[in-house]
């Protein structure tokens, strides 16, 4: 439920929110196929998964010939012709993987695309360091300082919160081989429980 209303606050709702879903589903559906070597081609493979190979076809709305062939053969251009060949078990899922490794990805730029568009002032030409503006600014602080850009993204926010949460592992682990290392050399140590 937090999840959907989430989404709908950055503008996924009705039919948009379910093209979400379903590609989500599509991706996790990818990961269900299993491979192994074609009985009648050692060279070749198939999805052994014929059950999950049909779930896949359904969310898709692709035929499962299609869908297998497209997974478990390569086609090759030589010369000015096109030569389909067979792959094995182990590239057909590595194929599989990159499929949904894509789908992802592009999902991921989509929902960040919203998620800036959402929150994105109306009017770009704010002045941040003006006391009479009536957006908020974020600044970051990280190892090398602050930052205060004029327009911050989605994407800036995850990259600084990765970076503020190594940084944070960091010294936290720091801390604790210093307080080791006193402990080792008799030396009285603070307490360091607070840090986490």
């Amino acid at each position: 439920e937090d999840v959907r209303s989430t989404l709908e606050s950055v503008g996924f709702e009705g039919e948009r929110m379910i093209s979400l879903m379903k590609v989500l589903c599509i991706v996790l559906q990818l990961g269900n196929l299993t491979f192994s070597p074609d009985p009648q081609d050692a060279e070749g493979s198939v999805i052994s998964s014929q059950d999950e190979l049909l779930k896949l076809s359904h969310l898709m709305g692709i035929d499962p010939s299609v869908i297998e062939n497209a997974i478990t053969k390569r086609k090759v251009k030589a010369g000015f012709d096109w030569i389909e060949t067979k792959v094995t078990a182990a590239d057909s899922k590595d194929s599989c993987d990159a499929l949904a490794k894509k789908i992802y990805a592009q999902l991921f730029e989509m929902l960040t695309e919203s998620i800036n568009e959402s929150t994105a002032p109306t009017d770009l030409d704010v002045n941040i360091n003006s006391s009479d503006h009536k957006y908020g600014c974020i600044s970051m602080l990280d190892l090398f300082g602050f930052e205060s850009f004029k327009v911050n993204r989605f994407e800036q926010l995850c990259i600084n919160y990765a970076n503020e949460r190594i940084q944070h592992r960091y010294v936290v682990d720091n801390f604790i081989s210093v307080k080791e290392e006193y402990e080792r050399e008799g030396i009285d140590t603070f307490d360091v429980s607070d840090i986490e």
